[in-house]
């Protein structure tokens, strides 16, 4: 069974949610920021699983975390993912969910992916010389 996550980053605590790939919500949990309570909820789902999470003020641990961990980070610009942007539920617990369906679709569903190392991000002019 395919499973996504989706992450609420806030400052000090983070809402978690973990989502099958026919939507039901197997976890959502508030955890405190870190390593430790975020691996106790996801630790255990399988190497790659797709984590959404908005592209927003202090992800950059989640997404060290996440690559040494072995999930695929992908970053949710909110203005670009239409779930989160027309949803009329506005608090972290419905919102998780709309994360995980965009880990799920990736860039398509307003994903906005890193580009690998040394790679240029989507859009950016190439290096002249």
């Amino acid at each position: 069974m395919s499973v996504y996550v989706g992450i609420d980053v806030h400052r000090k605590r983070s809402q978690v949610a973990v989502v099958t790939g026919d939507g039901k919500v197997q976890v959502n949990r508030n955890v405190v920021n870190g390593a430790e309570p975020v691996l106790k909820l996801i630790g255990g789902l399988p190497a790659g699983t797709p984590v959404a999470f908005e592209a927003a003020y202090g992800w950059g641990w989640l997404v060290e975390l996440l690559e040494d961990y072995g999930s695929g980070p992908h970053l949710v610009h909110p203005l670009r993912c239409k779930a989160i942007a027309s949803a009329r539920l506005k608090n972290d617990k419905g919102r998780r969910g709309d994360l995980g369906a965009a880990a799920a679709g990736g860039p398509a569903a307003g994903g906005v992916d890193r580009p690998a190392t040394g790679a240029p991000a989507a859009g950016a002019a190439a290096p002249s010389g």
